[in-house]
Formats: structure tokens, C-alpha cells, sequence
């Protein structure tokens, strides 16, 4: 099993990206204190930016994807923790590659190999993308760009000391796509060892 040590999810290399400009555009975060549903545990949708100018039914999509996002990284961090139950919850948020290398993780955190503190935090998220596959006449794709800091958490070997990266931030992206109708986070990739 190919396990990044400090970067969970299985994310090892950068991607040749080109950076992403500034952006134009913000929806702003959704208040806990709006949710008439009582829904505690319900995603909200992150605050983001974006140079695209979306229309009613690319940003539809981008709000989605987005629950997905934060409700992958809510049940991320809860099955990291020791909450076991919480992987249950991996396949509402995750599919393919980005289901298994959670999965593969909580693995190694349940059996005692690994050790997991502190908390995984995401900011600065960006919507790099919004497409259509040519099998899909409908948006089946966004790509979420976002600042993921590595200095708040720690998955590694129990028996490891320190850190086996040289810097504290990273720029992620996920892929997250529409599979009948439910946004799940497909891929993930490092663009660049900064934020």
C-alpha cells in the first residue's frame, strides 16, 4: 500500500499546473445558524473564489461539488480522529481513486501502524474548472482548488519522528464529479508544495 506519510490521501508528487490568477468572483460560506432543517452534521458550502463567470446551472454544480468537498473532509476528519464509524460515510463523499486511498488510511490508523493528530484544515478554496464529459450533456465535473496546511495535522508510522516533507502548505486540487446525480470527490493531486 502506497502511503504518503505526512500527506494522507496518497498524495506524493505535484502536477505541472499552471497557477491560478486572482480571483474575481465569492459566494459566501452558508450559516449553521440558517439551517432550519436541524441538521447539525449537514455540509455546509465553502466560502470560494473563482475568475469563471458561472451561470445558473455551472454554479448549481459548483455548490454540489462543494457540500461533497465538505463533507469529504468533515468525515476525513472524524475517521482519522478514531471515529471508525465515520468511514461509513467515505462513500456519500468519495468514489475511485480518492475513496480508496481514504479507506486505505483509516486502515492503517485502525490497525495501529499509523497515528493521526491534530486536524485536517482547508482554505483559499478556488473553482478551477466547471465541464462537461462528451458522454454528458450535463456539468459532470468541477475542479476545487484549495490551500491545505500541513502544519495542523500529522498521519505517520507510530514509531516516526518528525516530519518527511519540507513544507507546511500545499495546493490541492479534487476532482469532483456527478455520478447519478450525487457529487463525489474522484481525484486529488498536489499542484505545488505552497500556498
Amino acid at each position: 500500500m502506497a502511503l504518503a506519510v505526512t500527506l494522507p490521501l496518497a498524495l506524493t508528487a505535484c502536477d505541472d499546473h499552471s497557477p491560478v490568477a486572482a480571483p474575481t468572483s465569492t459566494l459566501p460560506a452558508q450559516d449553521p445558524a440558517d439551517d432550519s432543517s436541524g441538521e447539525t452534521d449537514k455540509p455546509s458550502i465553502p466560502e470560494y473564489d473563482t475568475e469563471l463567470d458561472l451561470n445558473d446551472e455551472e454554479k448549481e454544480a459548483v455548490e454540489g461539488a462543494l457540500v461533497a468537498f465538505e463533507g469529504y473532509f468533515r468525515a476525513v476528519n472524524a475517521a482519522y480522529s478514531g471515529d471508525f464509524d465515520a468511514a461509513d460515510e467515505f462513500p456519500r463523499f468519495a468514489t475511485g481513486e480518492a475513496l480508496k486511498s481514504i479507506n486505505g488510511d483509516v486502515g492503517v490508523i485502525r490497525d495501529g501502524s499509523y497515528e493521526f493528530s491534530g486536524k485536517i484544515v482547508t482554505s483559499d478554496v478556488t473553482i478551477d474548472s466547471v465541464k462537461s464529459s462528451k458522454e454528458a450533456p450535463e456539468i459532470d465535473t468541477v475542479l476545487v482548488g484549495f490551500c491545505f496546511d500541513l502544519s495542523s495535522w500529522s498521519l505517520a508510522p507510530k514509531d516516526a519522528s518528525g516530519s518527511d516533507t519540507d513544507f507546511d502548505f500545499a495546493t490541492m486540487e479534487h476532482a469532483i464529479s456527478n455520478e447519478s446525480d450525487s457529487w463525489k470527490v474522484s481525484e486529488q493531486s498536489m499542484k505545488a508544495p505552497e500556498c
